[in-house]
């Protein structure tokens, strides 16, 4: 929010030369920027991303080079921004666009470090029934990461 803060004007009279009312108009608008936006009163908590489901049918419709979701370890992965500095390329990353990419992700031997970079890219997870790994019952590996 922002401030204000008090200072004196110098007062005019009507007779005063014009410049003088520039002067004070300009001395106004350094104090206020009539331009600048207006915060919003009240603004939400940013959601965790790890508290956010997102279904399978959800992510099937971000499938383009423009919109490409992701589930590796049955979490989503919105890697749009992704594609340039992906080693691999983009080709491989928009052939799992919008679908599971866990098997493709672990074939091809991904570092830890890797998997430490995908957290910036996180943006939920799937719900309970239809994770394969996450879940009580389900598939073992011993390396997903936390």
């Amino acid at each position: 929010m922002a401030q204000v803060q008090e200072m004196s004007l110098p007062s005019l009279s009507v007779g005063q030369d014009k410049s003088d009312y520039l002067s004070l108009t300009m001395a106004a608008l350094r104090l206020v920027n009539p331009w600048a936006a207006a915060e919003p009163a009240w603004r939400p908590e940013p959601e965790d991303a790890r508290d956010r489901v997102i279904t399978l049918a959800e992510v099937a419709c971000h499938d383009t080079y423009n919109d490409c979701w992701v589930v590796i370890y049955d979490r989503v992965y919105n890697i749009t921004g992704f594609f340039n500095e992906h080693p691999g390329g983009a080709d491989i990353m928009l052939e799992y666009a919008g679908r599971d990419a866990s098997v493709a992700y672990r074939g091809s031997g991904h570092s830890r470090m890797a998997a430490k970079a995908l957290d910036r890219f996180l943006i939920g997870e799937l719900p309970m029934h239809e994770r394969m790994y996450r879940r009580p019952g389900g598939m073992r590996l011993s390396d997903i990461p936390d």
